[in-house]
């Protein structure tokens, strides 16, 4: 449990960085993250052969992180986009996995 709660979260202008609980460091690339942002208008619908809508996104600040209860993070980007709900369980197993948040 203690694995999918963050003790402190930093960003700066390339990256964001969560040490969890349990004492693990991870760091997250900002621009990967606002692509894969999961909200719907960002995936480019519901469907399954949806159009992601952020793949020309060249660049991405976040302007703050807001914990969503217990199980996510919400972003405000530098663009005002803020719909995405970042869950923690999913941020913490692309950090396990040595792979990028997808």
């Amino acid at each position: 449990m203690l694995n999918t709660i963050p003790e402190k979260i930093e960003f700066n202008e390339k990256e964001l960085s969560i040490a969890w609980k349990d004492g693990k460091s991870c760091t997250y690339d900002l621009l990967n993250l606002r692509k894969q942002c999961p909200c719907v208008h960002c995936r480019g619908g519901h469907d399954s052969d949806s159009v992601r809508t952020t793949d020309n996104i060249t660049e991405a600040k976040l302007a703050m992180v807001k914990k969503v209860g217990r199980y996510a993070l919400q972003f405000r980007w530098s663009d005002g986009h803020d719909e995405g709900i970042f869950r923690l369980e999913e941020l913490r197993a692309a950090c396990d996995e040595n792979r990028a948040y997808e």
